[in-house]
């Protein structure tokens, strides 16, 4: 992981080397694009200088970019590109020494301008565009010599100083990798020995692509990557979370269709099929055809098209992720209950709930004594809940809605409750909770809501917005927030089985952050293990 400090220390160490190296290749640069590039890259001004410099000095970064399994589309991208656009990007910045569609006038010119240069010790990195067939590899053999796909891939790859996958199809295999995927295509980092630097899409943003290249033909070294191979700075943040329709979503404003009122003045399009909340990208922020539009601000919900296998994970594009629009069936509802007693010890660094007649705990073994390291502390009483959410605008108009769409069960909810806190820090409570808000009647057995948590066909969690604390002396977690998510899920078109997996699974999340504090924190913590009667077989999978 490169600090700002360190990558300004090799911008002036290779500023030092291009000074005095005879193969500095000095041009114009300008400024304005290099600055573009810094701001894509989240990188300060006052990088600026150093960078317009290096670019000016530096031989043009060669570039081989491969189409293999795809559609062109992210090629189509990068035409696109703007500040800098295409002409000023491959003519300052980059040598792009094969490009196939670019070139395919050029004919076996432009396969000897690859060998010649496979042949040559000169530096340069690879982009591959398009899913790879390693298995069968006759679904996609080029040019006049007949290779495959993946030859050519393995070919080029080995002389790549750098290899990035550009777009969802070279990433993870796209949709030529759909289930029940007959080709058996795959992404190239599959089929290779050396890292790749993923930049999904379908198609990735024209920023995502020149910023990421640039950033290489910089600093000589690949940007910050996430636990997928993705650029941090382009992939960081949940996209969701940058969407200009958010405070729709918060305030229960649903599109019902993609051509209604409410879609054509701003309304949130989960109910209609956006995936925001499971996607990690910057389109809010950098958009596509310079920065013109990008789909939500069209009209049309998010895809995902940038996490993998998409194509399968997220169902139908047009409808939210209830269990009766799934592709592939995720769940896990084959598992039964098993009792702890059979075996009362768990592995090492294993959080489990406990049940007894009073309440639920997370227990740990500290020494020879059992302890519960995690408190909760939260309002149980649906009626009051209700009232405290509709305290403020965005609350309020989310009430409206769950009346309107749930009316029987606002019905319920004051008929069943009364107006007197009831302060709780049982989890279970929370599992009543969100049955009675989806159900509208009372949860008679915990098991059962874990029965609908493992019967959930997707594997993505709808987050919940859990708030985890943790100290010196032990995790707390904090309930209070989440409230409001489950009103907004059911308000989305989500299910029972959505909502329970999403909270199991975002409890175990926060479970698993709290043990990993307390295990560096208490150096005697060796087992964990729940005394009483069960723990579900969803909880124990996701620990």
């Amino acid at each position: 992981m490169l600090s700002n400090d360190e990558l300004k220390i090799l911008l002036e160490k290779r500023l030092a080397d291009l000074e005095s190296s005879p193969l500095k290749d000095e041009k114009v640069i300008q400024e304005k694009s290099v600055l573009n590039i810094l701001k894509f890259l989240s990188l300060p001004n006052d990088f600026l200088p150093l960078a317009k410099r290096v670019f000016e000095l530096s031989p043009r970064q060669k570039v081989v970019w491969l189409h293999l399994a795809e559609c062109t589309g992210c090629s189509e991208s990068l035409f696109r590109t703007d500040n800098p656009d295409l002409a000023e990007f491959s003519f300052d910045y980059i040598s792009l020494d094969y490009h196939e569609t670019l070139m395919l006038a050029s004919g076996w010119q432009a396969e000897e301008s690859l060998d010649d240069l496979l042949d040559s010790s000169e530096d340069f990195i690879l982009a591959v565009e398009g899913g790879v067939y390693a298995i069968d590899t006759f679904f996609l053999s080029i040019g006049a010599k007949g290779e495959s796909g993946y030859e050519l891939l393995q070919k080029v790859a080995k002389r790549a100083s750098s290899i990035f996958a550009i777009g969802t199809c070279s990433s993870y295999g796209g949709i030529q990798a759909a289930n029940p995927n007959p080709s058996k295509c795959c992404g190239i980092s599959e089929v290779l020995d050396k890292k790749v630097v993923h930049i999904p899409g379908c198609p990735p943003s024209d920023v995502n692509i020149i910023a990421n290249i640039a950033f290489y033909a910089l600093f000589k070294t690949e940007p910050n990557l996430d636990e997928k191979n993705r650029p941090k700075w382009a992939y960081g943040k949940c996209l969701h979370d940058m969407c200009e329709r958010k405070a729709k979503f918060e305030s229960g404003i649903f599109a019902q269709k993609f051509d209604d009122d409410l879609a054509k003045n701003g309304a949130c399009l989960f109910k209609i099929g956006c995936k925001g909340p499971y996607t990690y990208n910057n389109c809010p922020k950098v958009k596509f055809n310079s920065k013109t539009s990008w789909p939500v601000q069209a009209g049309h919900g998010c895809l995902a098209c940038c996490e993998p296998d998409f194509w399968d994970d997220f169902g139908f594009y047009e409808f939210a992720m209830s269990n009766d629009k799934a592709y592939v069936d995720y769940s896990f509802k084959s598992l039964n209950i098993k009792s702890l007693k059979e075996n009362s010890t768990l592995d090492d660094e294993k959080a489990v709930l406990s049940f007894d007649e009073d309440e639920v705990k997370i227990l740990y073994k500290d020494g020879s004594n059992e302890s519960n390291f995690l408190s909760l502390s939260f309002e149980s009483n649906v009626k009051l809940v209700l009232q405290n959410l509709a305290k403020n605008k965005m609350g309020a108009s989310l009430l409206d809605t769950y009346k309107k769409e749930f009316p029987k069960h606002y019905d319920f909810i004051n008929s069943n409750y009364d107006d007197v806190s009831k302060p709780s820090s049982d989890i279970r409570d929370f599992f009543s909770y969100i049955y009675v808000l989806a159900r509208g009647e009372f949860l008679k057995d915990t098991k059962d809501f874990f029965d609908y948590a493992s019967a959930y066909k997707f594997k993505h969690l709808s987050p919940f917005d859990i708030k985890l604390s943790l100290k010196d002396d032990g995790a707390k977690i904090d309930l209070s927030k989440s409230m409001r998510m489950p009103l907004i899920y059911l308000c989305g078109g989500l299910d029972l089985e959505s909502l329970a997996f999403s909270f199991c699974k975002d409890l175990c999340k926060n479970l698993n952050e709290a043990l990993s504090f307390l295990c560096d924190k208490r150096s005697k913590m060796k087992s964990f293990y729940a005394s009483k009667d069960f723990m579900h077989p969803f909880l124990h999978s996701h620990f």
